[in-house]
């Protein structure tokens, strides 16, 4: 009987103990949930709409299963307005609300929230270089800011932007393209990441969005151009302009010979021998080019027909994904093609599709 008492009081006290824990250490899931698939942030209405995010599970042909709204269903909160950028790094996921003026930082096999980093106007893009810290563009500020991953929360900042979108960083330099923000610009910025300073810019076409590396390690940019909706003749034709990271020289600077393309979403293959965009934002199409090729011609050459709002590519496999918005109205669309353009799947996602990022 003595024992037994013993035996209570103790199970009492390891109960008293854990429920006074408020904070417990995460459980680690024994093999990652969300993988092997396609991980989808849907932008949500332009005004005052609520961002989600999908996950499409690939299978032998095609897409094995869906799943929308994972974000609420989760966490049990919603996202925030426009989530419109997705990062994974080695440590988390990045998710960029462009609407909310947040990063969610999130779990990077169960999607569970860890933190949310505030204090930015219009953040685009993010970057990381696995090291503790991540780098966000802000358009709304004209910065670029440098997160501390330890406490989520912003620590020193990079001026001398004009409307930041894409990033890259080649040789501890972070390279940041000005889109002009309410103007135009055709620059990008160079900063030393190991000094946070500035070092310049690099003349680039109208409206500079996406940097991407090839594989001589060579940097594209893609330039949308500009389209004047007041009537009075100022538009500009989109292009796209390869530098050399190290020496920083142009090694071809290709303009576009249709006025009213205006491209987005750069994507390169495993090697960066073939890059990928969009070849207009308002009507679609996919543009596939080999960084072989002889430039300054501006490639033109359509790989798949279909109106695009995002794109992604698997490395792994060569296949491409195509997100479709519609009429931005309703639940917009994915679709699964093969390297060679051919169709293989597509599946219903959330409204507004907006990037995608293939989790292994």
């Amino acid at each position: 009987m003595k024992q037994i008492k013993i035996t209570l009081s103790l199970l009492l006290s390891i109960s008293f103990l854990i429920s006074c824990n408020p904070d417990p250490d995460p459980v680690e899931p024994s093999s990652p949930y969300f993988s092997n698939g396609f991980l989808i942030t849907n932008e949500g209405a332009f005004s005052g709409g609520i961002g989600t995010l999908s996950f499409l599970w690939s299978g032998n042909s095609g897409f094995d299963s869906t799943k929308n709204d994972l974000f609420q269903n989760i966490n049990g909160r919603s996202l925030g307005n426009l989530a419109n950028y997705v990062l994974k790094d080695d440590s988390y996921i990045y998710v960029v609300m462009n609407g909310a003026g947040t990063v969610e930082i999130l779990h990077k096999e169960t999607l569970e929230s860890i933190s949310t980093v505030v204090g930015f106007k219009s953040p685009r893009q993010v970057i990381s270089l696995n090291d503790g810290y991540i780098y966000v563009s802000d358009w709304g500020s004209n910065a670029v800011y440098k997160v501390d991953l330890s406490s989520s929360s912003i620590v020193d900042s990079l001026k001398n932007t004009n409307g930041p979108e894409g990033m890259f960083v080649a040789d501890d330099k972070l390279f940041v393209a000005n889109s002009g923000g309410y103007e135009l610009d055709s620059t990008v910025s160079v900063y030393n990441l190991n000094s946070m300073s500035y070092e310049g810019n690099i003349q680039s076409g109208i409206k500079p969005l996406e940097i991407i590396d090839d594989a001589q390690g060579n940097l594209w940019v893609l330039c949308s151009g500009y389209s004047d909706w007041s009537g009075a003749g100022g538009d500009r034709y989109s292009s796209l302009v390869n530098f050399d990271p190290k020496t920083l020289n142009i090694l071809s600077f290709a303009t576009n010979s249709i006025l009213t393309d205006h491209p987005s979403e750069l994507r390169s293959n495993s090697t960066g021998s073939k890059l990928y965009f969009i070849q207009d934002s308002y009507n679609g199409n996919i543009i596939e080019f080999s960084t072989n090729q002889i430039f300054p011609s501006y490639p033109n050459q359509v790989l798949i027909s279909h109106p695009a709002y995002g794109l992604a590519i698997d490395r792994s496999s060569g296949s491409i994904l195509v997100l479709d918005a519609l009429d931005y109205q309703s639940p917009g669309k994915a679709l699964l093609y093969s390297e060679s353009g051919a169709i293989i799947d597509s599946s219903q996602v959330g409204l507004i599709p907006a990037m995608a990022i293939k989790i292994d």
